[in-house]
């Protein structure tokens, strides 16, 4: 398996995306905070890119069933009830409901994505189960997209892209682009000492400026969630719980055949 890693969306094209198996991180916060919905019984997410998309898009919904939520460079909209705090997206908020989410990088990135063949929504708190699917799938490629920070490279991205591939790379023979071997170094560099690490970068200390320490915290939590979100048809849903209960038996399986072999 060869896996190339893009540091921002901006690096790649929607047209370089098709026919692909994409992977899409936005760790600080709207990835971890789509998993963390979903976790909680959220029903499925609509990822949009504008604040006037996600109005005209969930008009024709019944509005007890709907969620707005938001934020533009780290600050709710000040029309939504909810931000891209993953705190907020609690049991008795979100489930069964749909929820239509903006965020300044990491929806822009899924959007990008909608022309691959397959999208799973990537986290540090889901790590393990994406690098676990994909060892099941066994693609011939796999390419990581870091939703990035406005344009820019950001350590916590590219940190859980690292830990996806770190923990691929105990299943599968990969190969990879040097970004990707960079993020698996950054990775088991720093897994013991990554809240330590967050707090020197800008996206740290911007959120604990804005109050959101806790978040910081939240999201850089490690597989409390062995959960598979996947982008179809433009929404974001989990797979089916009986796919990765058979996905683990065959990776299991396959994992032992190699350690014997």
């Amino acid at each position: 398996m060869y896996v190339s890693v893009y540091s921002t969306h901006q690096d790649i094209s929607k047209k370089e995306l098709q026919n692909k198996v994409v992977v899409v991180i936005d760790t600080l916060r709207a990835t971890s905070t789509i998993v963390t919905a979903l976790a909680q019984g959220c029903h499925q997410i609509f990822p949009v890119s504008t604040f006037n998309e996600a109005k005209i898009l969930s008009s024709s919904w019944p509005k007890q069933d709907i969620i707005l939520g938001g934020e533009y460079k780290g600050y709710r909209f000040a029309q939504f009830l909810f931000g891209n705090s993953p705190c907020e997206y609690t049991k008795e908020v979100v489930q069964g409901k749909t929820l239509f989410l903006v965020t300044t990088n990491g929806t822009v990135a899924l959007q990008k994505a909608t022309s691959a063949t397959k999208v799973i929504v990537a986290s540090l708190l889901n790590g393990r189960a994406v690098a676990d699917y994909l060892a099941h799938l066994d693609p011939a490629q796999v390419v990581f997209v870091c939703a990035g920070t406005q344009g820019q490279f950001c350590l916590e991205d590219t940190i859980t892209a690292g830990k996806i591939i770190y923990h691929l790379s105990e299943k599968e023979e990969v190969e990879g682009d040097e970004l990707a071997i960079a993020a698996l170094q950054l990775y088991q560099l720093n897994r013991y000492q990554l809240m330590d690490l967050m707090k020197l970068t800008d996206h740290g200390q911007r959120l604990i400026e804005q109050g959101f320490e806790k978040d910081l915290a939240y999201c850089l939590r490690e597989d409390i969630f062995p959960l598979l979100p996947h982008l179809t048809f433009s929404r974001i849903r989990l797979m089916e719980q009986r796919v990765i209960t058979g996905m683990n038996d065959k990776v299991l399986h396959k994992h032992s055949s190699r350690q014997t072999s």
